[in-house]
């Protein structure tokens, strides 16, 4: 039996993204706060506002570097799937998978695909959330996932959830 292995790595395009509208800010205050005088342009770099964007940009540049180091990826085989970083890995076998839910990120407009798995596994009272979207090559990584939970009991959130709160609730004619 071939093992095959499908490897998705996790995108950073939101540290580089924030990093470079950070950097735009504070290039075009210093040149919106800088002074003209005699035909000489002076720069105001020792303003407090410039020290506050500063640190913004670093702290930016350290959560970058940190998630490039951590270098974090899903890989999933034909037994078992597998949330591997630099330092650590966590392996969980599809036998042990009780129950999967796909189920939209409320948060987040993602044009109508389902962004966030949901993993009930045995022995664990805290669900595992996978979000499809922070991951490379996501509708592969989507579709795959569907292919392999296919026969597993799941549901598809979109739909009204009903608790015994809710149910009370509606029983009474509250919203």
């Amino acid at each position: 039996m071939t093992d095959t292995k499908h490897i998705f790595r996790q995108k950073h395009d939101f540290y580089y993204l924030t990093l470079l509208v950070y950097v735009a800010f504070l290039a075009l205050y210093i040149v919106v706060t800088g002074t003209i005088s005699d035909g000489t342009v002076q720069f105001g770099f020792r303003d407090p506002v410039v020290y506050i964007i500063g640190a913004f940009i670093l702290h930016a540049v350290i959560m970058l570097l940190a998630a490039i180091v951590r270098n974090r990826h899903l890989e999933i085989t034909d037994t078992e799937l597998v949330l591997r970083s630099r330092f650590n890995e966590r392996r969980i076998r599809f036998a042990d998978i009780e129950r999967v839910v796909f189920a939209r990120n409320k948060r987040k407009f993602n044009d109508g695909t389902f962004a966030v798995l949901k993993l009930h596994i045995a022995g664990q009272v805290r669900l595992l959330r996978i979000r499809v979207a922070k991951y490379e090559r996501e509708a592969e990584l989507y579709n795959l996932l569907r292919a392999r939970f296919g026969n597993l009991r799941q549901r598809e959130v979109g739909r009204r959830v009903w608790s015994r709160f809710s149910e009370r609730r509606f029983r009474r004619g509250g919203r």
